[in-house]
């Protein structure tokens, strides 16, 4: 398995560059930029990088079809692909912020995510795009200076339906938050989808993207890792529920505020619950603690691997030269 990693949406382009060479140096496979939509353009931030590196590869995560149109996409991930000589990325899904920034509605999420990723697929190989589809819809489209091998595009997909579209279409699937409970069931969906469609599991690439909070201070990393608990799957039953009792569960709930609070004024503290379901949250939800704790967070990244994935996206947060040294110093070492 590798690893790759996921920057923080505040990060300049200048910053992306010398993390992207420090990530290098390191041997991690991908560098990803953070889509927000209060944030620095994620495709631009990415081109000082593909001057200043040579083989790490560099991709986009996660744009919406609802915030750009297929063809669009398709035409900045090609950009950044040809700039950096064959090493672009993108994460196309059907979720995030934009829609509600927008004020568009989701409609047709997979369907929609689906068609977008089938046309992005089509033109960043250079063919012709006529397209006729329920959400989407063009005509006299093609990139004729389109060269060279295409960018990999992921499709961000972790349930069933989206996994089906996934493995049909994209290239590969990043994962959203995988906890050890819905590890099986989700690898399940997406073994029964690669059988169903006839693909052979080595053609398609299976990430996830896992929040990293190792710090040499573990006070400091649970705190930021707490702050950020809102965002881990957006807090949903599917990805809490297995990691706590029922009771434990009503809390947090019922406590959703709290969470969304703590995330939104940068505080470790979510007011009215236990100290220890935070705990119980962070642990299953996150990689946090400080050095001590890297042997069991590398066990896990194991048996995601064992179980078909072929790449962990770490999302660093603060700090995210000094993420970077522990991860290569500490954690790649262990995982060889």
């Amino acid at each position: 398995m590798e690893i790759d990693v996921i920057l923080e949406a505040d990060v300049t382009p200048a910053q992306v560059a010398e993390l992207a060479q420090l990530a290098e140096g390191y041997g991690i496979r991908g560098l990803w930029t953070q889509n927000y939509s209060n944030a620095r353009d994620a495709f631009m931030c990415l081109m000082p990088a593909a001057t200043a590196t040579r083989r790490i590869r560099l991709g986009a995560v996660v744009i919406s079809p609802y915030e750009m149109h297929p063809l669009k996409i398709a035409n900045a991930v090609s950009t950044l692909n040809e700039y950096s000589g064959g090493r672009g990325m993108v994460v196309i899904g059907g979720g995030g912020e934009w829609p509600g920034v927008l004020g568009v509605p989701y409609g047709k999420r997979v369907t929609g995510c689906g068609e977008a990723i089938a046309m992005v697929k089509r033109a960043v190989a250079g063919e012709a795009v006529t397209w006729k589809g329920q959400v989407y819809s063009a005509r006299y489209f093609r990139s004729t200076w389109v060269k060279g091998p295409p960018p990999i595009v992921y499709a961000g997909a972790t349930g069933p339906k989206m996994l089906d579209m996934a493995v049909r279409l994209a290239d590969g699937t990043m994962l959203s938050d995988m906890t050890l409970p819905m590890l099986e069931p989700t690898m399940g969906h997406l073994r029964a989808a690669l059988t169903r469609h006839g693909r052979a599991p080595a053609s398609f690439r299976v990430s996830n993207f896992c929040a990293f909070h190792v710090k040499r201070d573990r006070e400091a990393s649970f705190r930021e890792a707490r702050r950020e608990l809102m965002i881990r799957g957006w807090l949903g039953e599917e990805w809490y529920g297995p990691l706590l009792t029922a009771e434990e569960a009503a809390i947090v709930e019922a406590n959703k505020n709290a969470f969304l609070t703590a995330f939104r004024t940068r505080s470790g503290e979510i007011k009215g619950v236990p100290p220890g379901i935070c705990a119980k949250l962070v642990e299953g939800l996150s990689l946090a603690g400080n050095l001590d704790d890297l042997d069991r967070h590398a066990d896990r990244l194991r048996r995601f691997a064992a179980a078909g994935m072929t790449e962990n996206a770490l999302r660093l947060h603060d700090e995210p030269a000094e993420a970077l040294h522990l991860i290569g110093r500490e954690l790649l070492p262990r995982l060889r």
